[in-house]
This record gives structure tokens, sequence and C-alpha cells, in this order.
């Protein structure tokens, strides 16, 4: 009888011999070829996201050096939620574990099982034939299906603008999990593609005469701008807080110090100010005047069908109590792209100090 191999196991062997093989076992992938992980950091909620495929050939563009925290390629990790950087194997999610674990095992038995049907059939050919006893030997093996795992792709699908990484996050994050760079910009940029595809559907059903779905959608479509707004500043104030006001993160960053305060100019900035940051002072006199008009507008909409108010009508000198609100696309897609250009600027604040922790030369 030959001597047991374990077959199916050696597809996988980096290393090692034949009876104390090293391996390697691919992560189980979701559909568009992504693999997840789970951050060490427990207040990096929800911790999970995937990281995906990139350009074999790549290179980061000398001018966008000063972003990076990390050259990327494998050996590290970043943290998309909370900018933390660690070992590769530190990020495995533990399901994938799991999930390998189960396909060695089932290959060892797969192989084991082989190998004992070929024993049995060795034994049987060397028995005689037409005796007055007969002996032969059989194996039972149970059916085990190959372990199959099931992976789902995240909403929010991503490449990063500076090192060309895919990856997938939940709704938000500030870091590309390869290269480290600040990507909220990234982020607020696809909710300005989702509000301009809002605003080309409201149009068409305008023009097939469907006006009142048409304003719905456009105030659906004014709203996820100053939601997106309002996350994006939410999320960069708490990372700040905690990476420069340690002690003071668990009260600054509870739901009661901030609950709506982005949602109105003056207490935003009154939060950053505490971290010595205007993300408003960028914007050019007009620019926040259009900011603080649709505001207003987001209240109004989204509390009272789009009808104007007193507060409105004194606000802003436009329609008159009762009367519906003026939505125009335009002015939304104006809308979305100020806030784009604050969030933009905003990024910068994310960079590490001083991020000379970089290779020589761009070519990765």
């Amino acid at each position: 009888m030959s001597k047991l191999r374990f077959r199916r196991l050696e597809q996988h062997r980096t290393g090692g011999t034949s009876d104390r093989m090293e391996l390697s076992v691919p992560m189980p992938k979701t559909p568009s070829g992504k693999i997840y992980n789970y951050s060490p950091n427990p207040e990096a909620a929800p911790r999970l996201f995937l990281i995906g495929n990139a350009p074999e050939v790549r290179s980061i563009a000398e001018a966008r050096q000063h972003r990076i925290r990390r050259q990327p390629g494998p050996g590290e990790t970043v943290c998309p939620y909370s900018g933390l950087i660690a070992p590769d194997e530190d990020f495995i999610h533990f399901d994938d574990v799991e999930a390998v674990k189960k396909q060695v095992m089932w290959a060892a038995r797969e192989d084991v099982g082989d190998y004992l049907d070929n024993w049995a059939r060795d034994f049987n050919r060397g028995q005689p034939k037409g005796g007055f006893v007969s002996v032969s030997m059989s194996v039972k093996r149970p059916h085990r299906a190959r372990p199959f795992n099931i992976r789902e792709d995240l909403l929010r699908d991503l490449e990063c603008d500076v090192c060309q990484r895919a990856y997938g996050v939940y709704a938000i994050a500030l870091f590309c999990p390869d290269c480290g760079a600040p990507n909220i910009a990234l982020h607020f940029t696809r909710e300005v593609h989702l509000v301009k595809e809002q605003i080309a559907l409201a149009d068409e059903l305008e023009a097939d005469s469907r006006r009142e779905l048409a304003y719905r959608i456009l105030g659906n479509a004014h709203e996820d701008v100053l939601t997106a707004l309002e996350t994006a500043l939410k999320t960069v104030f708490r990372h700040l807080v905690r990476e420069q006001l340690p002690d003071d993160a668990e009260t600054l960053c509870s739901k009661k110090a901030i609950g709506n305060a982005f949602q109105n100019i003056d207490r935003g900035r009154g939060l950053f100010a505490k971290l010595g940051i205007d993300p408003f002072a960028g914007l050019v006199e007009s620019d926040l005047g259009t900011l603080t008009l649709n505001i207003q507008k987001r209240h109004v909409i989204g509390h009272n069908l789009g009808c104007a108010d007193e507060r409105y009508f004194d606000l802003t000198q436009d329609e008159k109590p009762g009367e519906t609100v003026t939505l125009i696309g335009d002015e939304i897609a104006q809308f979305a792209q100020i806030c784009l250009n604050l969030i933009a600027a905003l990024e910068d604040h994310l960079l590490v100090k001083g991020n000379l922790r970089r290779l020589l030369g761009t070519g990765i």
C-alpha cells in the first residue's frame, strides 16, 4: 500500500515537509473578489470592511505622497474607520479563520477517505478467486460537501483615488485601508454623484408630467446632501477629538454633546472651535449664504412637507408661509458641490502632521 498523501492539502502547501506542511489557504471572497477584514480597534465601529484588488502596476504621484500613511502593499493594513495601522494578520476576520479551518478539515478527511478507499481496493484485488471462503473490505464514507462560504459585498464600494486600491465600507470611512490616505472627500463625491442621478430622474418625471413625484425625489436629494454633510462633519470631528483631546473624548463625542449640531453652521463651528478649526472658513460669502439657505430649506422639506413657515420666511424673505418651497435641480447640485468643497478642505486636517514615514521613490 502506498504512503498516505494529503493531495488536496498539498495544493495549498507553501513549505514544510509532507507530514508537517505549511499551508496557505485562500480566504473566502465576495462576488466582486474582496476579502473581509475586521479592525482590531474596538472603538472603530462597525469594524468590518472589505479589501479588493489593485492594479498590478501602480504608482503614487509625488504631489500626493504627503497624503499617505504607508506605502501600499502587503505587510500592514489601515483601519478605514479609525486610522489604526497594524499587521495584516491582526485584521483577519474571525469568520474567515473558522472557514479556513473547516476547509482544511474537509480536505484532510477527504484525503484520508481516498486513501482508505484505495487500501480497500488493493486488499480486494489481492484476495484469491473461487475459494470456499471469500473476504472483502469496504469503506463507508459519509458524504461531506465541500464547505461553502457566503461573503457579501458592502453597499459602499470605492477605489482609493491615491493608490487605486478597491475596498468596501459601511456608508462612510476616513482612510484608505491600503495606503492610509484620507478618503472622506471620495465618499462625499459618491454622494454628489448619487444626488445628481436623483436630479436627472426628477427631470425625467417632470417631463412626464409627474410633478409631485418629481418634487418628492428632489426633496429627498436635497435632504441627502445635508445628511451627508452632517455625517461627514460628525465623523471627522469625533476622530479628531479622539486623536487630539483623548481625555475629553467621552464627553465631547457623546450623543448629548453633538446632537444635531452639524445641521447648524454656528453650532457646528462652536464644536470644531474646540479643536482650533473652522470648517466653514474656506467658503466665500456667497457660498456660505447658499449653504445657510439650503440648511433652512432642508428643515422645511424634512419636517413640514415642503411648506414654508414663518421662521423660514423671516430668514429668507422667499416663499410666504404655507407656500411650497421651490426646489431646482441646478441649485441642489450647487449646494452639493459647496458641501463637497467644504469636506475636501476639512480632509486635510486628517493628514498626519509631518508625515515623512514613507519609502523612497513612488514606485509600488
